[in-house]
């Protein structure tokens, strides 16, 4: 089939949840027939070639974008299969995409060349430089605007007066805590010296997921509205509309169903749509016996059944 650009990223989600099912309950799937209409796919899939499987992935991403955003994301994604990459892109909340042909070509090498992470996610690296610069010599704290704007506290009573730290170039920090600790030595280091009064350019890297994928072609992940209060509303309101919506879809019969929401996540370890779909009237997504998030290459089980509960787990008649 020939691709198109910008890709579904409502198909990119459905690809990690087959990656997770498969593994989770240790049975072959196959995709039936899909449906997308709007932010919603809907389709089935036979398990273990006895059983069936309905779903829906409301894809949360999909709302959030601007033609802008769409655009850049398509050329990422023309280079990245021109490559021969197979990888879906995670992009933290608010991150830009480069649009300058030499930009995108060093960000598709820095997608090669992602190391793995334990969880099985891959990590690329992308070089920026944050900006310190001390606005008085008393106090002891740094004022940050960025991407680091939340480990504000760590540098309190570290450093010799009050700074200002500009780290809008860095948008999500490398999953390992060493690497984030070794930064936030590198600026404590920085404050303490002779030229703190003047701007002092501090190297870091930005860190983005990348999620490897056995065949279909690249697709990036992402929302141009930045992590905030306003956007965390904006979330909630907007998936509690979704979940309605989504009991009004038609059903057909199965022997199971899950209900898929992908979001856009600066970490997934820390993604808001777990933290929404928990704080709802559970009514709202009830018929479902799996309930999943993507987010930031992360499968998150909601509701997971027990093992023993869901048709596949019994043993085949006659065995």
């Amino acid at each position: 089939m020939e691709r198109t650009y910008p890709a579904s990223t409502a198909s990119a989600g459905l690809r990690l949840f087959l990656g997770w099912f498969g593994r989770a309950y240790a049975r072959s799937t196959l995709v039936g027939a899909t449906h997308l209409e709007g932010n919603f796919l809907t389709g089935e899939l036979t398990v273990g070639r006895n059983w069936r499987l309905a779903f829906v992935l409301a894809d949360t991403v999909a709302s959030e974008a601007t033609v802008p955003f769409e655009a850049a994301r398509a050329a990422v994604e023309q280079n990245l299969d021109e490559a021969g990459l197979d990888v879906v892109l995670w992009l933290p909340r608010g991150a830009r995409l480069p649009e300058e042909p030499a930009a995108v070509a060093a960000l598709v090498a820095a997608v090669r060349e992602a190391g793995e992470l334990p969880d099985g996610r891959r990590e690329l690296r992308l070089p920026v430089n944050l900006q310190l610069r001390r606005t008085a010599t008393t106090g002891s704290v740094v004022t940050i605007l960025g991407g680091l704007a939340a480990h504000w506290a760590q540098f309190t009573n570290r450093v010799p007066g009050s700074f200002m730290l500009n780290s809008a170039a860095l948008s999500r920090l490398p999953a390992l805590q060493e690497e984030r600790d070794a930064l936030a030595e590198r600026i404590v280091l920085a404050a303490g010296q002779p030229t703190a009064d003047e701007s002092q350019t501090i190297a870091a890297e930005d860190a983005w997921t990348v999620t490897t994928l056995d065949e279909g072609g690249s697709c990036v992940v992402g929302s141009p509205r930045a992590e905030g209060d306003e956007q965390s509303a904006a979330l909630r309101r907007d998936l509690r509309a979704t979940l309605r919506e989504v009991a009004d879809l038609p059903r057909v019969p199965a022997d199971a169903r899950a209900l898929i929401v992908l979001g856009a996540a600066t970490y997934g370890e820390e993604e808001k749509l777990t933290w929404a779909l928990r704080g709802m009237d559970p009514r709202l997504y009830a018929g479902y016996d799996i309930v999943a998030v993507i987010a930031d290459g992360l499968v998150k089980p909601l509701l997971n059944p027990a093992p023993g509960t869901l048709a596949w787990d019994a043993p085949l008649p006659g065995r």
